[in-house]
């Protein structure tokens, strides 16, 4: 269906999200465990389980699915959205590929010791935090103790909030360091590594979406090597970013 939009998350941010699709009219299929979530009550339809025909499902209307946002997963594999809008408060992408992994008995686990390393050598004017436990570092033009406004738009090489210049975007950045110029980088060796870059796009002021082919190759590219994750060591780095903010998460298999 062009133009299928899932919504990972109800809550006060998904309000936004909702906002989105009634001011572009698109069909939407909106995820979270909480049945009474805030963004719940836009849905014209309400389910407990995917088993809807996604076929009946209008363009302007809202599907709610009460699961656990690693239901986007099976979403993705059987109905490639145009647009993912990550609105639950975790990182999406580390936490669906993880899942992903886990079921074929590949547990990733934070290593400490690569987030250590990578935020002592970043530029230190675009690192906003970091929990090595976690395995997670956080980058952002704003510091710690700014906030965005809703209605920023997320120009590319200055911004206005803050009054400050953007030699690079937070998506260039990342890829540049992680030596990659693709969605999803493999290298094969005696410990594998794998890079995955999801670049969030402006919808609107104050939202980002993920492009749904990006995230289906990603689990496509990761299925293909499953084999070769299956029987080695390997470490993983998950990112997604935009022009001005970044999240990664740092992983290994032992």
């Amino acid at each position: 269906m062009m133009n299928l939009v899932i919504i990972a998350g109800g809550g006060r941010f998904g309000l936004k999200a909702v906002e989105y699709i009634k001011k572009y009219n698109y069909p939407a299929v909106l995820i979270d465990n909480n049945p009474n979530c805030f963004a719940a009550k836009f849905a014209t339809k309400k389910f407990e389980e995917f088993n809807f025909n996604i076929k009946d499902l209008k363009d302007g209307e809202i599907f709610f699915l009460n699961q656990d946002i690693e239901v986007v997963i099976d979403l993705i594999n059987k109905l490639v959205p145009e647009i993912i809008i990550p609105v639950a408060p975790i990182h999406l992408m580390a936490s669906l590929l993880s899942s992903f992994l886990l079921k074929y008995s590949i547990r990733l686990i934070p290593d400490v010791d690569v987030t250590k390393i990578f935020s002592d050598n970043i530029n230190p004017e675009l690192l906003l935090n970091h929990i090595s436990d976690l395995g997670a570092v956080y980058l952002s033009y704003a510091k710690i103790d700014e906030l965005c406004p809703d209605n920023c738009s997320g120009p590319i090489t200055y911004c206005p909030n803050f009054k400050r210049e953007k030699p690079i975007t937070i998506t260039d950045y990342v890829k540049e360091y992680l030596e990659t110029t693709n969605t999803v980088k493999v290298k094969n060796g005696n410990i594998s590594e794998i890079v995955v870059v999801n670049e969030s796009y402006q919808l609107m002021p104050g939202l980002g979406g993920l492009k749904g082919k990006d995230m289906q190759d990603t689990l496509n590219i990761l299925q293909e090597n499953i084999s070769i994750l299956s029987s080695q060591k390997f470490k993983i780095s998950i990112a997604t970013t935009c022009n001005c903010h970044g999240v990664i998460n740092f992983y290994k298999n032992y």
